[in-house]
């Protein structure tokens, strides 16, 4: 009797078997995406700081080791959470160490790396044990999770390593662990795949996964809207050039998550194991890239009078360009009907066209407002012409008969 109340109160993992294609997203993973939201925030706020090429470079690396938290977090949760305390505390755990990330980050940018490496130390221990433990309760799902767990054992002597070392030394070895986190389902690809063919099973993306993504984007996204808030905030004279800038910043926003969501929204992932593997890859860049280019509104803002330092013109360019190109990665592992041919196909055409123009902006030293402008129409461009054939192919579709 007591072991069956304990249960009740711990309960064990979800079994696999038990997953649900689409389900309703919790208060709890809600929150738990919340703390995220200032590990970002530190990471564009010491992107700010530091603008350089090696410390945006540093800055992606430090992104991808938390993003990958995250994935690890959300996808246990939809592949074997519960409401059960077990997974309350865990959640908590995770919480808690992505918090202590998010307080180390400046610490880091300022080469006294210990404190993260300990934080990530922290949050690795707590992922590689939940993935473990899957096996130890559902002995059947222990040929998937091997990997995981060889991977992120290993990974995890790398960072306790790195804790005793010098700062270079250190972000070498987050390289690595990096590497193996991210391999794991690209190793285990092949035998994951016959495995579930042989049970009659197909690993494929979850609506609410992509729906996680989904809002996950919208988190990051929102630096755009902070940098430029910011950026603006921090102009003693807010003349009509300030307020210009100011909506300029915000179109820009706008006009990404029109593009983002336009064409990714309300769409299943193509099914199989490779197309999951690809949507959570592509959202690497693609969030890597939209915390950059809050970072760099808020930098070009900061002097509206002038134009925009080049290597920051550079930065924010190529981070558009990434966005862009990935968002037409995404539309092709997604599922298209007749209705999404309409808008996705000439909106892909443009999307390549104005990232080249926005890629050559940098080249001509323009003013702030202007720089911004052409930034704002390119990016119009495509979702006026999307929204155009959506709207032409629903009021074909109305009218015949």
């Amino acid at each position: 009797m007591i072991s069956k109340y304990i249960n009740i109160w711990w309960d064990q993992p979800k079994n696999f078997d038990d997953r649900k294609y689409e389900r309703k997203i919790s208060w709890l993973e809600l929150f738990y995406d919340l703390v995220y939201v200032a590990a970002i925030s530190q990471l564009t706020l010491q992107l700010s700081i530091h603008t350089t090429w090696q410390q945006a470079a540093y800055y992606f690396l430090l992104f991808c080791l938390i993003f990958w938290s995250w994935v690890n977090g959300s996808q246990y949760y939809d592949l074997h959470g519960n409401e059960g305390i077990r997974t309350r505390l865990f959640t908590f755990a995770q919480m808690l160490a992505v918090a202590a990330i998010a307080i180390t980050i400046g610490d880091a940018f300022e080469e006294r790396h210990h404190g993260f490496a300990i934080a990530f130390a922290v949050i690795q221990i707590l992922i590689t044990y939940l993935w473990w433990s899957v096996g130890f309760y559902d002995p059947s799902h222990r040929v998937f999770n091997k990997f995981y767990t060889f991977n992120y054992l290993i990974a995890l002597g790398l960072i306790i390593a790195s804790v005793f070392t010098n700062y270079h030394t250190a972000t070498i070895l987050w390289m690595i662990v990096l590497a193996l986190n991210l391999t794991p389902p690209l190793i285990g690809a092949g035998t994951i795949v016959r495995v579930l063919k042989q049970r009659g099973q197909i690993f494929t993306a979850s609506a609410t996964i992509i729906e996680r993504l989904g809002l996950f984007t919208i988190i990051v996204l929102a630096e755009s809207i902070l940098g430029t808030v910011n950026g603006i905030a921090e102009v003693k004279d807010k003349h009509p050039t300030a307020w210009i800038a100011f909506i300029l910043g915000i179109l820009i926003a706008f006009l990404l998550w029109s593009l983002y969501f336009d064409m990714t929204s309300e769409r299943e992932a193509k099914t199989g194991y490779s197309y999951m593997q690809w949507l959570i890859f592509l959202h690497f860049p693609l969030l890597a890239s939209l915390g950059v280019v809050g970072t760099s509104i808020k930098l070009i803002l900061a002097n509206i009078s002038a134009a925009p330092d080049t290597m920051v013109q550079y930065l924010f360019c190529i981070a558009i360009v990434t966005i862009l190109l990935t968002i037409i990665g995404l539309t092709l592992i997604m599922k298209e009907e007749e209705e999404d041919r309409s808008y996705i196909r000439p909106m892909s055409r443009w999307l390549i066209v104005i990232s080249v123009i926005i890629l050559l902006l940098p080249l001509f030293s323009l003013h702030t407002l202007l720089f911004l402008s052409i930034i704002a129409v390119v990016l119009f461009i495509p979702v006026w012409i999307g929204t155009r054939s959506w709207v032409r192919y629903q009021f074909l579709n109305r009218t015949q008969p």
